[in-house]
Order: C-alpha cells, then sequence, then structure tokens
C-alpha cells in the first residue's frame, strides 16, 4: 500500500527505528510529505492535499514545513469553499503561531468576504501588532478602520504603506479614500492622482478620483475619468458611470399639459378660454382640475415627488424669474388666483413624469382671467437618491421653459 507516495512499511520504520526517529529525520519526511500535498493542491485534488499538509505538520511541529502546511490547509478549503474549515484552520494556526501575522490576515480576509468587519479589525490589528513591516496587513487595517468610520486610524496606516511600499499604489489610493471620507476633496483628489501615476493601471483610483470629481461637482472631470476606463476596456466603467448619475443633481427636462393649460397664452387670458365650450368654466363659479406633467432627468424619490408641500405654484415675479406676472401690471380684481399647493401630485416611476394638478376657478360675472405664460412650478424635493434639485432647473414656466 502507498500513502502519499511513500510506503506504509517506510514510514512504519522511520518512527520505528531508534536511529531514524531522529528531528532530522522527521524535518526531511514532513518536507517530502509537504512536496506531494503541494503537488494534489496545484492538480486540485484538495482532499488529498489537506491530509498530506496535516501528515506534514504533525511530523515536523513548530517548523517552516508546518507553517506552510497551515497556509496551504486554509488555501485549500477556500478552494473547496469550505470557508468555516479554513477559518477553524488559520485559528488553530494563530494558537499555535501567536507571532505570524499572515495567519492573522488571512482570517481578516475571511472575515471581510463574509461581512464581519469587526472581527476583520481585529485580526489585522493583531497582523500589524506582529508584523508592523507587513504593508498589506497594514493596508488592510486602514480599510477596515474606513469601515469602522475611523478615517484618523486609517490615515496612519497608509501613510504607513507608503513608507514601507512608496512604488506601490496602494497607500496613495488609501490616503485618498481617507481624505475623501474625511471631506477633504481637494486633498482626495492629490493622493489619487499620486497612486495613477505610480500605477497607471490601478483602476480602481480611476474609479475612486472620478467618484471625487463628482463629490465636488466637477462633472467634466469625473467624466474623463470614466473615459479612460472606458478605454482601457475596463470593467469597472459601470460602477463610476453609475455613481456620477447618482452624484448629479436632478433636474426639470420637460414640461406639458394633457388637459388644455395652455402655458404659451399670456396675459388677461379669460379661463373660459383654457376649457372647450359649454364646459364647468363657461359657468359662475365653475371650477376644473388642470394638470401640468414635468420630466425628470434621473429617477426621483416618490415620497417627495408626491408631496404637494414640495411644490410651489406662484406668479413670476422680475426679482424671482426673470419675467413678470401679467406684464408687471396689477393683477385686476377679476383675476384669478391659483392656490400655491397642487391639489394633489402622481409620479410616474417608469418615465420620471411627475403630474401636478391643481383647480382653476371662474368668478360669479364668468370673466375671470390669468396669465398663464408667467405661472411658475417649482420643486424642492429630492431625487431617489437623496439629492436636492439642481438650482438651474428646479422649475418651470410658460415664458422662461425650464429654469
Amino acid at each position: 500500500m502507498k500513502e502519499y507516495g511513500i510506503s506504509a512499511e517506510a514510514i512504519h520504520y522511520l518512527f520505528s527505528s531508534t536511529r531514524a526517529n531522529t528531528q532530522a529525520n522527521l524535518d526531511a519526511l514532513s518536507s517530502n510529505v509537504l512536496g506531494q500535498g503541494i503537488d494534489y493542491f496545484q492538480s486540485g485534488k484538495y482532499d488529498l492535499a489537506i491530509s498530506a499538509f496535516k501528515r506534514a505538520a504533525a511530523l515536523s511541529p513548530f517548523s517552516e514545513n508546518s507553517i506552510k502546511s497551515y497556509q496551504f490547509i486554509g488555501e485549500a478549503y477556500l478552494k473547496q469553499e469550505k470557508t468555516e474549515e479554513a477559518i477553524k484552520n488559520y485559528k488553530e494556526a494563530t494558537r499555535i503561531y501567536p507571532n505570524r501575522a499572515e495567519f492573522h490576515r488571512a482570517l481578516g480576509d475571511i472575515y471581510i468576504q463574509q461581512e464581519r468587519p469587526e472581527e476583520a479589525l481585529k485580526a489585522f490589528e493583531a497582523a500589524v501588532k506582529n508584523d508592523p513591516d507587513d504593508a498589506e496587513a497594514r493596508y488592510s487595517l486602514g480599510q477596515s478602520y474606513i469601515e469602522a468610520g475611523e478615517p484618523g486610524k486609517a490615515r496612519e496606516q497608509f501613510a504607513k504603506v507608503v513608507q514601507l511600499t512608496p512604488i506601490s499604489a496602494a497607500g496613495f489610493y488609501g490616503l485618498g479614500q481617507t481624505a475623501r471620507a474625511s471631506g477633504d476633496l481637494d486633498e482626495a483628489v492629490s493622493q489619487l492622482q499620486n497612486a495613477i501615476r505610480v500605477n497607471r493601471n490601478f483602476e480602481i483610483a480611476y474609479v475612486e478620483l472620478g467618484r471625487t470629481y463628482a463629490d465636488k461637482g466637477d462633472f467634466h472631470r469625473a467624466e474623463d475619468q470614466l473615459s479612460m476606463l472606458k478605454a482601457k476596456g475596463s470593467d469597472k466603467t459601470t460602477e463610476l458611470e453609475g455613481y456620477i448619475g447618482q452624484a448629479r443633481q436632478p433636474r426639470m427636462l420637460s414640461a406639458f399639459s394633457n388637459n388644455g393649460f395652455g402655458t404659451y397664452l399670456g396675459p388677461k387670458t379669460n379661463v373660459a378660454f383654457l376649457d372647450p365650450p359649454n364646459s364647468a368654466l363657461d359657468r359662475a363659479n365653475g371650477k376644473k382640475l388642470f394638470s401640468m406633467s414635468f420630466s425628470f432627468s434621473k429617477d426621483m424619490d416618490l415620497a417627495s415627488v408626491i408631496n404637494p408641500f414640495n411644490w410651489k405654484i406662484s406668479r413670476a415675479t422680475i426679482q424671482d424669474n426673470g419675467g413678470v406676472y401679467n406684464g408687471g401690471l396689477t393683477p385686476p380684481s377679476t383675476e384669478a388666483l391659483i392656490l400655491p399647493k397642487p391639489a394633489y401630485v402622481t409620479y410616474n416611476s417608469q418615465t420620471n413624469t411627475a403630474t401636478v394638478n391643481f383647480w382653476v376657478s371662474q368668478n360669479a360675472d364668468v370673466n375671470a382671467t390669468i396669465d398663464p405664460r408667467h405661472i411658475v412650478f417649482k420643486f424642492s424635493g429630492v431625487d431617489a437618491y437623496g439629492k436636492a434639485m439642481d438650482p438651474s432647473g428646479d422649475e418651470y414656466s410658460g415664458f422662461s421653459r425650464i429654469a
């Protein structure tokens, strides 16, 4: 019978012979079994590999062979997607080798994948404590501090990464992330540009730099980063494109009425003219529900859009709108008044269109007038991502269109 390429008799001899049973020989046998385990690992025979690595560690405990065996055992379990077994293996390794940073770091990496940030942070802290010069562990610890909302501690780790590996982009990238998380967008731009100078192919730095420009409202430069990713054929293009879209403030794109509120009509328009003959507005004190529909540049927050208090209907003034209701003359007593808040608002999420419904009333003498061209509809709500309206596109009137 053969086991890992070594005969059972040979193994029995090695364990039973006083002459052979020295640590040197056990180390040699451990090294042999470790090598065969690596062959199994590289061939994808992970169960056989794990058995070999466990035997190698047992033959030569507290040696480099044992350390390598525990590393490979964890990797083999992860290849099999046996995450809990990998965790148990690395925990056992940290118990036997508490000062080996790589085992703490491996645990931290698994915890990150499992979205267990607190455990990951502790693991990375242990890794850095045991090997202060482990730049990879410091980088991961910095990322964990960002996740924990501690940018100051994160900055310390990334600064150390830059010192340890100045030709690596990772430290500069982390410093850029930290600056952005702290709201120092100019510093973030500077550090991220450093990262890209060090490594022109560091795609996540382009993403973070594009996000930072979008946060600054500099969408031209944000689009430049997007163009660079597209030129590289990067799969991160969609990620940045989505963020830029979210970061843009929403705007009104167009407005229209489906039931006769003609915003092209100017001062002294009889309200009866807004409705077909023999309608409610042809009668004394009659009234009709009109609507104006507004399309937006992006997905809007439903509750915000349909809330009447986020809308204001008013008469245009020179100061506010660059136009004036009724040609600047004081409206006559017969002028129809539209309430400043709509009766109700609906929203079509498929077309990003809000429909504002409001009443127009006739007076007792059936001679009420109105200036539809200078009625202003203004929205002060937010989009689906909580972004406020772009001030240059948050209102509509017939004379100024979208403003």
